[in-house]
């Protein structure tokens, strides 16, 4: 529908009609003629000047008139800006404008109050839209309006979620968890009480390695009188071996346990000591109790490495001459590892981090090493956080591998681990180097210049050699522009073959440093992942868990929850990463062969002899649990206080 002015009449009052166009067009000159006449009257200005006005104001007598007044009292600074800003856009950009010469003359229509849809009226463009080849500028990046949250917003969330859990955490197992173990199912050991929770979860993770079974099977119990001890160390270690059996042969989902935690004289999680330091100090008791035990009964003997304790020596190498010893041999069991989250790419992997702890390099070109002279069946990692310097853009997360090879560690190893480790010092800062040079190239102020140069192309090609309404093309000009559009390409061609020779080099200078890392020689060692603690860094016992692998399998327990996860997930969890957490403790061990892992475990008859009666009363309890619910069931469907259907 159009809108017709009040003042137009018809012959017909009690019918009106829209105007005409060439109606409206006059009626509308005839009514900027009269406005523009009053804006002269009252502001003297001249009337193309107050016409100007008007239409710049779209008729709108009150603007026109106080810009006008404005503008007699002196020219306004901001639009004499605007103005030059203007022009020096159509001086150099004109072939993106359409022709608007007559309007800015102020000879052109003025605009019409007329919505129209047709664009019959509207004056012929020359403007043309090409697809940019340019990269975007960062400080231009739009943000979607549904786009999902910020990571500080979920982390604010789970923060607030965590605090309530936490508040509301209840120690109460729920009715169904306790049931029958299904399957290869690990069982879960969860701890009475919350504050010693990460206790139940280094037993747990102990268990689940091969050589601490073995090793503790074959321990003799220790009886006083003939009866349980009820003493430290004894009654500890009579109530791991007791745990262990039940983890291994009972056919229960959930174990609750506090006489265990109890003779271990387990501290509780305290406020401000992080829970991985709690880890160690109670692993580290259990280590002493039980490696003790094992010397005592000669269990290891001959040639069998120690369960726990490996024993290193301090070595310090000249820039000539022998190595000097700095100290014997010691013993050690926790290796504690430090992390940054501001590390540069790949900085916290747990063997570069390993060799940064056992390994000093001096710039006198000597060195220090701490190196193992007889390695253990088990080596625990303490993972500690450090804090950042900064804040980093992204935390760098510890990575760890599935197997890790304890050579280069070795005393018998120390010349070919020192020249192993020139030789990938070499090749890194070569590679290093060439990724710099590379980036010197491709990157500028974290733009893609082969972008902007293949853009520059584009416009010397296309654009800028089009006649635009303020500028004519000459014939010299065009050579001129299609002279720049050839040095561009030959330029965009040199830097883009350089860097084809430059991925080439990496490449070779990669596949170097994988051989030599991979050096046969030092690979003769083996020790593979069997677990990992985790927190989340909350508070709560459900924000600390477990990944073990049983029979092959990895499993997560979380509480008294199990969940079978897949390897990727163990070896890339990223929890934790954004509170300073993250694993805390990674646990391997010798590679066995799949023959010793599944080889069945001997445990004390006394205590597999109660478990298995355990067994039997649990079968009976579940089986007069299953009678009663069909009972009752039954007993619902006669007196009809089931849900049956009601026909009346």
């Amino acid at each position: 529908m159009q809108l017709t002015p009040e003042t137009a009449t018809r012959n017909n009052q009690s019918e009106r009609e829209p105007l005409k166009p060439d109606e409206l067009k006059e009626w509308m000159s005839e009514q900027e003629g009269r406005d523009a006449g009053t804006l002269v009257e009252i502001t003297g200005a001249a009337f193309d000047r107050a016409v100007g006005v008007l239409r710049k104001h779209n008729g709108d007598m009150q603007k026109a008139a106080d810009s006008l007044l404005r503008a007699a009292d002196g020219p306004d600074p901001a639009e004499q800006q605007r103005e030059a800003d203007l022009k020096g856009i159509k001086e150099h950009f004109g072939h993106l404008f359409t022709d608007n010469k007559a309007a800015s003359d102020g000879a052109g229509p003025a605009r019409s109050n007329i919505i129209d849809l047709t664009g019959d009226d509207d004056p012929p463009t020359d403007t043309r839209f090409r697809a940019t080849t340019r990269s975007p500028d960062p400080a231009w990046q739009l943000v979607r309006t549904q786009a999902s949250k910020t990571a500080d917003e979920e982390l604010h969330e789970a923060i607030q979620a965590s605090y309530k859990e936490f508040a509301d955490e209840s120690d109460d197992v729920p009715p169904d968890e306790m049931g029958l173990r299904e399957g290869n199912r690990p069982i879960v050991l969860r701890s009475d009480a919350p504050a010693t929770a990460y206790a139940a979860l280094v037993v747990q993770s102990l268990f689940h390695i091969p050589q601490v079974r073995q090793r503790c099977s074959q321990l003799r119990l220790h009886l006083v009188d003939g009866n349980k001890p009820k003493t430290y160390p004894d009654w500890a270690i009579w109530t791991l071996i007791e745990m262990f059996t039940a983890l291994d042969l009972a056919e229960i989902a959930v174990f609750l346990d506090s006489d265990m935690i109890q003779a271990w004289d387990t501290e509780p999680l305290t406020q401000g000591v992080p829970v991985g330091v709690m880890s160690k100090r109670f692993l580290e008791k259990v280590i002493n109790v039980v490696q003790d035990d094992l010397d005592m009964q000669q269990i290891e003997r001959g040639t069998v490495s120690r369960l726990f304790y490996f024993t290193y020596c301090k070595i310090h190498s000249p820039v000539a001459g022998a190595p000097e010893t700095v100290f014997e041999s010691n013993t050690g069991h926790i290796v504690p590892i430090e992390i940054s989250p501001d590390a540069p790419p790949n900085g916290n992997a747990l063997v570069t981090r390993l060799s940064q702890t056992f390994n000093t390099y001096h710039d006198d070109g000597s060195s220090d090493h701490q190196l193992i002279i007889q390695p253990s069946e088990m080596v625990t990692f303490e993972i500690s956080v450090n804090a950042p310097a900064t804040a980093p853009a992204e935390r760098e997360p510890l990575t760890y591998p599935k197997t890790i090879y304890m050579d280069e560690f070795l005393a018998v190893n120390l010349d070919l681990a020192n020249e192993t480790r020139a030789a990938q010092r070499q090749m890194q800062k070569e590679i290093d180097a060439l990724v710099a040079r590379k980036q010197s190239i491709s990157r500028f102020e974290d733009q893609d210049t082969f972008e902007h140069l293949r853009g520059a192309i584009d416009y010397y090609e296309n654009i800028a050699q089009c006649d635009s309404p303020v500028r004519q093309n000459s014939p010299e000009r065009i050579t001129t522009l299609q002279l720049m559009a050839t040095k561009l390409k030959n330029t965009l061609a040199k830097l883009e073959d350089e860097v084809k020779v430059i991925d080439e080099k990496i490449s070779s200078f990669q596949t170097e440093l994988d051989e030599v890392s991979n050096n046969p020689e030092l690979r003769c060692h083996p020790y593979d992942l069997r677990a990992v603690l985790v927190h989340t860094g909350l508070p709560g016992r459900k924000h600390i868990y477990s990944f073990v692998q049983d029979k092959g399998v990895w499993w997560r327990t979380v509480d008294y929850t199990v969940t079978e996860v897949s390897e990727d997930v163990v070896l890339s969890d990223p929890t934790g990463l954004h509170l300073g957490a993250g694993p805390y403790m990674l646990m391997y061990s010798r590679r066995q062969s799949e023959a010793e892992m599944s080889a069945p475990v001997n445990w004390p008859p006394l205590f597999a002899s109660g478990v298995e009666t355990n067994n039997m009363r649990f079968h009976e309890a579940e089986r007069a649990k299953a009678l009663a619910l069909a009972g009752l069931e039954e007993s619902r469907g006669l007196d009809g206080s089931g849900d049956a259907m009601d026909l009346s």
